[in-house]
Formats: C-alpha cells, sequence, structure tokens
C-alpha cells in the first residue's frame, strides 16, 4: 500500500503539472507567445525573433530568456538562434548573460521533468535508442559527460538533459557541468552575434571549432578527471 509520502508526492506532481496545462491554454497570450516564438526559431528568421523580443519593451530580456527556458522542452528548435538575436539585441555581454540564463534554467527544467516524472514521461520527448545512448554514455563518463555535451553544440542540449534527469547525477552535478561546458558555445556565438554575422556559414565555423574542442576534452578526459576530482570522490 502505497505511504502518505508517496501519495503527497504523487498529487505534488499531478498538481504541478495541471497547473502547466491550465497556463497554457487558459492564460491569455501563452499559447500566441509560444506559437509566434518558436515560429522564429524553426524559420532560423533573425530579424523576425528579434522584432519579436524588442516588442516587449522593458521586459525584452525576461522575454529572451523565457524563450530560451521553453525551447528546451521542444524537439528541432535551435537555442543558437536566440543567443545570436540577444547578441545582436543586447550586445554580447548582456546577450550572452540572458542566453546563459535561459539555456540553464530550461536544462535544468529538462531535467526535473525527467527525474520527477521519470523515464515512461521522457520517452515522449525523446527516442528511447537516443536515451538508450545516453545512458551507456553516462554510466561511463558520469559527469564528465555533461560537460563534454554541453561544449560539443551538435549533440542536443534536451537529449543530454532529459538522459541526465534519469541518471543518479544529483541536480547541482548537473547544474554545474552545465553552467561551465555551455558558457565557451555561449560567448562565441555572441560575440558573432554582435558582429551582426547573422548566417549560418558563421555559425558553422564556430561550430567546428567547439567540435574540435570538445573533441580535445573528450580525448583528454581522464587527465581532466585526475585533476578536478579528488580520488576519494571517484
Amino acid at each position: 500500500m502505497p505511504s502518505s509520502e508517496s501519495k503527497n508526492i504523487f498529487w505534488a506532481k499531478t498538481v504541478f503539472l495541471g497547473f502547466i496545462i491550465a497556463a497554457y491554454f487558459c492564460l491569455p497570450g501563452v499559447q500566441q507567445f509560444a506559437y509566434d516564438g518558436f515560429s522564429y526559431l524553426r524559420s532560423r528568421d533573425f530579424e523576425g525573433l528579434r522584432q519579436f523580443i524588442l516588442a516587449y519593451g522593458f521586459w525584452a530580456p525576461l522575454t529572451s530568456i523565457a524563450l530560451m527556458t521553453l525551447q528546451s522542452l521542444v524537439p528541432l528548435v535551435p537555442g543558437v538562434i536566440i543567443t545570436i538575436t540577444n547578441a545582436w539585441i543586447f550586445g554580447w555581454k548582456y546577450g550572452a548573460f540572458y542566453s546563459w540564463t535561459g539555456a540553464l534554467l530550461g536544462a535544468a527544467l529538462d531535467f526535473g521533468i525527467a527525474r520527477w516524472y521519470g523515464r515512461p514521461v521522457v520517452e515522449r520527448f525523446v527516442s528511447i535508442r537516443y536515451l538508450n545512448l545516453t545512458d551507456a554514455f553516462f554510466k561511463r563518463h558520469g559527469v564528465m559527460a555533461i560537460f563534454i555535451t554541453r561544449l560539443t553544440p551538435i549533440i542536443p542540449f534536451k537529449v543530454i538533459s532529459y538522459g541526465a534527469g534519469l541518471t543518479k547525477l544529483t541536480l547541482c552535478q548537473f547544474a554545474i557541468a552545465t553552467a561551465i561546458g555551455q558558457t565557451p558555445a555561449i560567448l562565441l556565438y555572441s560575440v558573432l552575434g554582435q558582429n551582426l554575422f547573422h548566417n549560418f556559414k558563421s555559425v558553422a565555423a564556430i561550430t567546428s571549432i567547439l567540435i574540435v574542442a570538445g573533441s580535445l576534452v573528450y580525448y583528454y578526459r581522464e587527465d581532466i578527471e585526475r585533476y578536478f576530482i579528488p580520488a576519494k570522490e571517484k
């Protein structure tokens, strides 16, 4: 028979999920915000996204953070478009900060969904094949797997975040590895955005550099682990 604690957790999950669904369908403008924002992201429309964010005036920074957070839930929606557009709007320093904050919140949200609702729910967002691959990768490399994949932007953040939530990694470990690992990419793409190189040739060049960096980290991962992780913690 389920304990009272289990029942409380079940009802907390149910109420939280119900609140999110109700907010999406009942609050004015929420559906339109998500539809318009994701449309600009899917079409890679930098100018349209820029005008969309600026339309919120004083709330533009929070708008960009919210959009970056929400896009983490949706497959095949590229967050790098927001990063470049944020730098175009706010300058690379503030733009990078807003993008970094939104990406971290989005990753934590994905992690929390996986940790709280479990694999059956995650499988509705991520292919079982990809989850099996992340299971093996996390089992072999632990927290270093987070850092390596964050550094390499061709690996979908969403898959890693959901996959990490199904492991024994703590939220703190996940958040620290994500915060550090995503920083180089966000900074580079932000500098790219401020200088108005809003095209995919420039994005491809930066991505190639990050792939090389991620490959080097992966190759020297054992040396990095020995340096940063005390022997007693291994």
